[in-house]
């Protein structure tokens, strides 16, 4: 026999009932606000699309794409010759320290292999933030690779495969130079100067 009189059972009832309601709906707010995927798909998606020339798919993954990503992919591939990217070593790791407000932020690490006439290899990375509850990529120049910084419109930069003397080659970015400024062997004519040295290959016969 229950040491506790009808109505207080009846009431005991009652409460557990709309705790366990209350419990329910709180675990659905969380369930329909949490955000969806995860840092590592978003990563895995844009650098795969990426792989296979998939610049409508990259775009699903960023956040406010700039106007002219398709050129800029383009210019990019065209002038490092690759003739396939190979995208490997994957890592996304979160951001170690956040302000108060801050959006979750997770950082992606990753392998580049730009394969043509000669192969180069370097590591990216880039950024990975939930903004309405979705993982979405911050895309700079820089998810292309390190190297590249904010392009300003009236800046004249190219990406260039520069042969050496040794038989090796070095993808190169180039920008207009200033009157009086060197030049260096290569670019005498044409009014560019050395910004960068992206990735180098090895010299013919020679493995790492």
């Amino acid at each position: 026999m229950s040491a506790f009189p009808p109505r207080w059972r009846r009431t005991g009832i009652t409460i557990a009932v709309a705790l366990a309601a209350t419990l329910g709906l709180s675990t659905a707010v969380y369930l329909s606000v949490r955000t969806k995927g995860s840092p590592q798909q978003t990563a895995t998606a844009f650098l795969m699309a990426w792989q296979r020339g998939d610049l409508p798919a990259m775009k699903a993954q960023v956040l406010e794409p700039p106007r002219d990503f398709d050129g800029i992919y383009d210019a990019f591939t065209k002038g490092s010759q690759a003739k396939k990217i190979i995208i490997q070593r994957i890592g996304v790791h979160p951001k170690a320290h956040r302000n108060f407000g801050e959006s979750a932020t997770y950082y992606a690490t990753f392998s580049v292999t730009l394969d043509g006439p000669v192969p180069y290899t370097y590591d990216g990375h880039l950024e990975i933030i939930d903004f309405d509850r979705a993982w979405k990529v911050h895309w700079s120049p820089t998810v292309i690779h390190p190297e590249l910084q904010e392009i300003g419109s009236s800046e004249v930069r190219q990406i260039r495969v520069v042969p050496q003397r040794d038989g090796s080659s070095r993808l190169v970015l180039l920008e207009a130079r200033a009157k009086g400024e060197q030049a260096g062997r290569f670019f005498v004519d044409e009014g560019l100067k050395l910004v960068a040295i992206l990735a180098e290959s090895a010299q013919p016969g020679v493995t790492g």
